[in-house]
């Protein structure tokens, strides 16, 4: 895992000093986003002349009041020779080499987007073989903070042996298949943190906004409320005494499991869980940063916070407000919670987890330019972690080569649920993407259940047909509803279209 960025390293340059600076993503090796305009900023002296050179040109401007400005090199071309990028106030120069223009991406979420190439299947093979200076990737510190940062810690990296095992594994792997599709350079900015919900990167402006956060607002206020510092540290030196003494009373005999320290209390103001603290922290110091869009891979945190039938507003809400404050159509691809925990064994049961699964595959109907990859194939009942990052990056390229680059001949998505139809005592499932509509193991589908008019959930058979699937179940004669691959951990669910990507679970019932 990262380490924390203390704050004070956040602090806007223009109160530290006012020689000229640059915040730490323009730095040596960056890669500047092609076609639709690479910004450039930084802090200098109030009202000071500033003259920035790149790729040819030479841009000029003043510096505002409080020191800040910027430049926008329009139409930049795709560039495999590093360059330089030079700015100037007169007095004060900066330098910055080997810099790119490619493909930029935005790599975010919580740990299985943070989660490491050298910790993912493969590892030692992909790191022994990486060798691709065109492909970079921005390896970042956490930081979470009570206000909006301008800079944070990170440097860019390019992809060889002693570097790429530190990259975060689904954004290696989506920049790998775009360098190898669209041959460009490719940059991706990880700014991802582990165990941590979807409103913790999205700004306070847009969820005062948003009905749906009311309740995380008022929580994170009533928190920072009644932080006390002095009565917080006092409990914890008692919780510390009373783990050594439950500690060294294990160590005599060590029976049952051995007692867990306690945690630091930590100021709710920058509390990572809580809401808005990571967009400040990580976001905000980036926003403007030319990208052609953003990978997402999050969504266990809200699972297991009682937020699961807000996740499609909560989602929705952020990638508005990231869009907004870029003032670009950010393309958006997320990855669909994977099948975890033990697999279940009768219908109707309910779980926040396939909640989340299913609030996110309706936000493809609600967020334009946006694409899913489904992965309830590829997870593991015993650990959060999935270590199969490439075929989550593969399928969030899937998407992005086809909507983004024009790329033809791409299945982009496993089926996805478009509509159901009562036929006697029958239903008739439509899908989009349902080319070559099959199970993947030539069996039976599995992994259907149907309800009567009673709710009562049943196992149910299924069937394909001139690429839909009949439903039945001999003992209900009027169906009410249809479910597919409804649990947190569906073992067995097998339709898939004929490039083998596993279809999405559904319920024909109505949002909750």
């Amino acid at each position: 895992m990262k380490r924390f960025l203390p704050i004070l390293l956040c602090l806007s340059p223009g109160l530290l000093s006012a020689k000229l600076k640059l915040p730490v993503i323009f730095s040596d090796g960056a890669v500047l986003q092609q076609e639709t305009g690479a910004k450039i900023w930084g802090w200098s002296d109030a009202g000071a002349s500033i003259t920035a050179s790149f790729d040819g040109k030479n841009l000029t401007t003043k510096a505002t009041s409080d020191g800040s400005w910027s430049v926008t090199f329009p139409g930049l071309k795709a560039n495999a020779k590093g360059q330089e990028l030079k700015v100037t106030n007169g007095k004060d120069n900066v330098l910055v080499k080997d810099v790119l223009i490619g493909e930029v991406w935005l790599a975010s979420g919580q740990s299985n987007m943070e989660w490491r190439v050298s910790n993912s299947d493969g590892a030692k093979e992909e790191i022994a073989n990486a060798k691709d200076p065109l492909l970079r990737v921005f390896v970042s510190a956490n930081a979470a903070t009570a206000t909006p940062q301008t800079d944070w810690s990170g440097s860019w990296e390019r992809t060889q042996p002693d570097k790429t095992g530190s990259f975060t594994a689904v954004g290696y792997y989506f920049g790998k298949r775009i360098r190898e599709e669209v041959g460009v350079p490719v940059g991706v900015i990880e700014c991802s943190w582990g165990g941590k919900p979807v409103e913790a990167f999205t700004s306070e402006s847009a969820l005062k906004a948003l009905p749906e956060a009311k309740g995380l607002l008022e929580r994170k206020a009533k928190a920072v409320a009644a932080w006390d510092p002095k009565a917080a540290n006092a409990t914890f030196e008692k919780q510390k005494k009373a783990y050594r003494q439950k500690l060294e009373a294990w160590q005599k005999d060590k029976k049952g499991r051995q007692p867990r320290g306690p945690r630091k209390p930590e100021d709710p103001a920058v509390n990572p869980s809580m809401s808005s603290t990571i967009f400040n922290g990580m976001i905000a110091p980036i926003v403007g940063y030319g990208a052609r869009g953003a990978l997402w891979y999050q969504g266990e945190s809200n699972a297991n916070r009682g937020s699961a039938t807000a996740y499609e507003e909560l989602l929705g809400c952020m990638i508005k407000d990231w869009r907004t404050r870029w003032g670009s159509d950010l393309a958006f691809y997320y990855v669909q919670l994977a099948n975890y925990r033990q697999p279940s064994t009768q219908p109707g049961i309910e779980s926040d987890w396939v909640i989340v699964q299913d609030e996110m595959r309706r936000a493809l109907k609600s967020i334009p330019h946006s694409g899913m990859a489904i992965i309830n194939d590829i997870g593991a009942a015993n650990d959060i972690h999935p270590r199969n990052k490439k075929d989550v990056g593969d399928r969030l390229a899937r998407w992005s080569l086809a909507q983004d680059y024009g790329k033809t001949g791409h299945v982009i998505s496993g089926p996805l649920y478009a509509g159901a139809e009562k036929n006697g005592a029958k239903m008739v499932i439509s899908f989009e993407h349902a080319d070559g509509l099959k199970s993947r193991d030539g069996g039976p589908l599995k992994r259907f259940e149907m309800a009567g008019e009673d709710g009562v959930w049943h196992w149910a058979q299924a069937k394909l047909e001139e690429d839909k699937v009949i439903v039945w179940n001999d003992k209900i004669q009027k169906p009410s509803k249809v479910r597919y691959a409804w649990a947190e951990n569906p073992e067995g669910a097998n339709l898939v279209n004929n490039a083998g990507l596993p279809a999405s679970c559904f319920t024909t019932e109505p949002a909750k």
